[in-house]
């Protein structure tokens, strides 16, 4: 027996044990269940969210449904307690604080520095910088639609001499840098990066060598198809990064529900891996989708279900 626990079995006052008491339930409360049982598969997944009801006027709306879903209760209703979230045409706006408190019941979020469509300010970040400051559960920060480029553009055709220029971004690597060496009280918070199958280059690699973990994704329902060497190619690109696999329940390039055998073919290799190693987790994408009826958002929830207490080994 080492010194600490000798002396925490000598005889305390009944002051100190109320005080060892109270922090021992403390612990019990706050400590995620995965350090007493284990990591199972749902500790690895994680939803994509957006405020209520951004898609009804855009991505929905040839489907003529809305959704009103909250961010909260859409990742409660698929069984997940994990969230990226991201701020979509200026919402919510600053300050988070009251935004933020349902987000409070989740285990884990990160969010956007760069909101969607690739949109930052240094206002909006800082913002986002006293948010994490306030909230325990806030765990990193996502820059979503971050590169505005990509590999089908001229450029990639041999039509420019700057075929090797870095692609035009959200921010510039010495930003980025800055951003990773921040601490956010006594934390330095993971900085996670959106890449686009098209943006598997090494035009991508200036960037991402300044970031911590990076989230892929397949816009094309068809690209589906190729994702196994889209994995390989990132992995090559960016070793012994961690990576997720972002994975759309709905065609949004197609403004239409996505086929279920596109749902399950990218969630099963997710999942296989995940067991793997391979990647770190998955993302479903998105919040204000999941309550309109789409087979592949109720094909999604029951597969969570089935799989997300499975118990993962230790890599």
């Amino acid at each position: 027996m080492n010194s600490h626990l000798r002396s925490l079995c000598r005889p305390r006052s009944t002051a100190v044990l109320a005080i060892l008491a109270a922090e021992s339930v403390l612990l019990t409360l706050f400590t995620p269940v995965q350090t007493v049982h284990g990591e199972t598969v749902a500790d690895r997944l994680w939803i994509w969210g957006h405020p209520a009801g951004v898609y009804n006027d855009s991505y929905l709306a040839p489907l003529a449904k809305t959704s009103s879903i909250e961010p909260v209760a859409a990742a409660q209703s698929m069984g997940l307690r994990n969230m990226i979230f991201v701020q979509y045409n200026g919402l919510p706006k600053p300050p988070l604080d009251d935004y933020y408190r349902p987000f409070q019941k989740l285990d884990r979020v990160y969010w956007s520095l760069v909101a969607a469509g690739g949109t930052t300010s240094e206002a909006q970040r800082e913002a986002v910088y006293r948010l994490a400051e306030q909230q325990p559960n806030v765990a990193g920060f996502i820059l979503d639609d971050f590169f505005h480029g990509h590999v089908s553009d001229p450029l990639e055709r041999g039509e420019s001499p700057a075929v090797s220029a870095p692609f035009d971004a959200s921010l510039t690597p010495e930003q980025l840098r800055a951003i990773r060496q921040r601490t956010v009280g006594d934390r330095q918070l993971p900085l996670m990066a959106v890449v686009y199958t098209g943006q598997i280059s090494p035009r991508a690699r200036r960037h991402l060598d300044e970031v911590d973990q990076v989230c892929l994704w397949t816009w094309r329902p068809d690209d589906l198809e190729n994702l196994e060497a889209h994995l390989a190619a990132l992995e090559k690109l960016i070793p012994k990064k961690p990576i997720f696999l972002g994975c759309y329940m709905y065609d949004f390039h197609g403004r239409r529900p996505l086929p279920l055998s596109r749902m399950r073919q990218q969630a099963e290799l997710g999942y296989r891996w995940i067991r793997e190693g391979r990647i770190e987790g998955m993302i479903f994408l998105a919040t204000p989708n999941v309550d309109v009826g789409l087979e592949a958002v109720e094909w999604t929830r029951d597969w969570i279900a089935k799989i997300g207490q499975e118990h993962l080994k230790p890599q």
